[in-house]
């Protein structure tokens, strides 16, 4: 019995993975010791070469100075104490530098003759510090002398000297030769390290790559008996039954060979047999599928609590697919009766289900969205003609009044002008109270006529940006009174047939709505989505909650406490003139999107044309 193709492919893929790791290990090995011995050239022996090599300069100082104390030359001054001191003191501590270098090449060096250099390094400073102790002391006395004024004895005494400080030179050369040489042995070392590295990698490099290659062929071989059984099921998809896949061997492959040989010959039977039965069933399959297809309404046929039969609409509209089980839409309808249902995107549907079968039910459902929207908006017309009128009334009969109060505020300011120049009574304050509000209610009135007596839309031909630009040079100076700041968005759309001035207004009415709500930074963006014009308004204010969203745009409903709740009711008004709408989204603490949506006409009909009766 083969292996298997599985066994075969994993078995390729380990003796791939062994190789590669091998020659990882390898490698791994070999740079690790170039880089240890790179690290003791480094951070051990270069150091304390340079130590040593001030050792040899403090030496030549002490004697340098000795020399010229000797010899009654100028020194340079050091204060209380002489050169030579200050320098023995600096050549003590190059030698306990060297010795810090030295251990800390010991910590670093593995190899046992590596730590037996270091400590041939140890032992000759060592002599080293015992002979500058020596010569340090000497050193010492001849200065002191000299300095009394026994230049006599000093001169004897500078003899001995001379023989300590070229013993110790000597020393110290030693020393120095000593760890060049190993800098230099370490560097020759290093380098064959890398080179022999370097070969090895190329080396195991090779193996791997011809090993995978190897491999690879290996895998290949093995599924190679695909290729032929690839081109069987396709010449079988093309309604070719004659061919045979001959697969030797017994692994899977084989094995699906011969079921698929044997899987051939009863398809080829089985199609014999419905051919025939096809044919007849085409042709009613056909004629039911067309007439499914040709209907608007959603419809689709329940058996068992599964889908039947569904008709593109029903697919469309509820996701209704044959063998698939009750959308998940329509779940809590089900018993025979006529709904009104909630469908996808924020439609309406009217779903009627009719009894079918034992167990089953035949639903249908149509739109009805544009036709209950007719009909609110109708009703929603109408309300507001009905309160259009009475605030046309009411407002006639205010106004009157409201100018004689106004006539009189100002003929009474003058006349208590002529009484009271200070104006610092109880009497002015009154006054100024009385003014003001008959302002505001002139200005309640002015919002009342607005929505009563608003004109029929005017179309001509308008640059949306430079619409929303005219905008923010308006509200330049009250933005910047109330330090708003206001960012355009403008996406560079071609000229559109609107009634400008409306579509300023609101624009006005909804910059200024999110202004007296709080709102600190505004955006304003267009854009064109699906065949719509997009005005978008965002602001950082306190936001609304599900039930102010939903009021809105009603009239006469606002959250602020001097507000009309006219200002939306408007908008919306001039959005449905231009076959539009308005959308608002917020939640508290997260600011407020309003979006002033209608259809993108581009600038073909005759300017000056009134927009028919506005769509659903």
């Amino acid at each position: 019995m083969l292996a298997s193709i599985r066994v075969r492919i994993i078995a390729a893929f380990m003796a791939g993975m062994l190789v590669m790791l091998a020659a990882i290990g390898v490698l791994v090995v070999q740079y690790r010791g170039v880089s240890q011995s790179q690290e003791l050239i480094t951070n051990g022996y270069l150091p304390l070469a340079k130590t040593v090599a001030r050792l040899t300069t403090w030496q030549a100082r002490i004697d340098n100075d000795v020399r010229r104390l000797l010899g009654d030359e100028a020194r340079p001054g050091t204060g209380a104490r002489s050169a030579a001191a200050i320098y023995a003191d600096e050549l003590k501590e190059q030698l306990d530098t060297a010795r810090i270098h030295t251990r800390a090449s010991q910590r670093i060096a593995k190899r046992p003759e590596e730590q037996a250099v270091l400590n041939k390094v140890l032992i000759q400073l060592g002599r080293i510090d015992n002979l500058f102790v020596e010569y340090r002391d000497e050193a010492a006395r001849i200065v002191a002398l000299a300095e009394k004024g026994n230049r006599d004895q000093a001169q004897e005494k500078g003899t001995k000297l001379l023989s300590l400080s070229t013993e110790l030179g000597d020393e110290i050369e030693t020393l120095s030769r000593q760890i060049d040489g190993r800098i230099a042995q370490l560097t020759a070392e290093t380098e064959a390290q890398r080179v022999r590295a370097t070969a090895i990698a190329g080396v195991l490099s090779l193996v791997a790559f011809v090993s995978a290659f190897a491999l690879l062929g290996l895998v290949f071989y093995a599924l190679r008996p695909i290729g032929r059984l690839t081109d069987q099921v396709q010449r079988l998809a093309a309604g070719d039954y004659s061919g045979r896949v001959e697969v030797r061997g017994a692994d899977e492959i084989a094995g699906l060979a011969m079921e698929f040989d044997k899987m051939v010959q009863a398809l080829k039977l089985r199609d014999e047999a419905l051919v025939d039965r096809a044919e007849q069933l085409n042709t009613l399959s056909r004629y039911l599928a067309s007439v499914l297809d040709s209907l608007q309404e959603g419809l689709f046929v329940l058996e068992g609590g599964r889908v039947t039969l569904a008709n593109p609409a029903a697919g469309d509209v509820w996701g209704a697919a044959r063998d698939q089980g009750v959308p998940d839409g329509l779940r809590a309808y089900l018993e025979p009766g006529r709904y009104e249902v909630d469908g996808p995107g924020g439609t309406l549907h009217e779903v009627r289900v009719t009894p079918f079968g034992t167990q089953g039910a035949v639903v249908v459902t149509a739109d009805i969205t544009e036709e209950t929207r007719a009909k609110e908006r109708l009703a929603r017309s109408e309300r507001l003609a009905l309160v259009g009128q009475m605030l046309a009334q009411i407002t006639h009969e205010v106004r009157n009044p409201l100018n004689a109060l106004s006539l009189n505020t100002e003929m009474l300011a003058d006349e208590l002008s002529h009484y009271d120049p200070e104006r610092q009574t109880e009497g002015w304050d009154i006054l100024g109270t009385i003014s003001s509000e008959i302002d505001r209610l002139t200005d309640v009135t002015a919002h009342y006529l607005q929505l009563a007596r608003r004109p029929p839309a005017k179309i001509e031909t308008h640059d949306l940006s430079d619409l929303v630009r005219d905008v923010e040079r308006l509200l330049a100076a009250e933005l910047e009174s109330q330090s708003v700041a206001l960012a355009l968005d403008l996406a560079d759309l071609p000229p559109l047939l609107a009634d400008g001035n409306q579509l300023r207004q609101a624009l006005l009415n909804v910059v200024r709505n999110a202004v007296e709500a709080g709102a600190h930074h505004l955006s304003l963006a267009t854009r064109e989505v699906d065949g719509n014009v997009e005005i978008e308004l965002s602001d950082d204010g306190p936001g609304m909650g599900p039930e102010d969203v939903e009021r809105a745009t009603d009239p006469f409903y606002s959250t602020k406490a001097s507000g009309t709740g006219l200002g939306l009711a408007i908008t919306r008004q001039i959005l449905e003139d231009h076959d539009g709408s308005i959308r608002v989204r917020s939640a508290p603490g997260r600011g407020t999107d309003i979006a002033l949506i209608f259809p993108f006409r581009p600038a073909s009909r005759e300017p000056g044309d009134a927009l028919e009766a506005p769509l659903p």
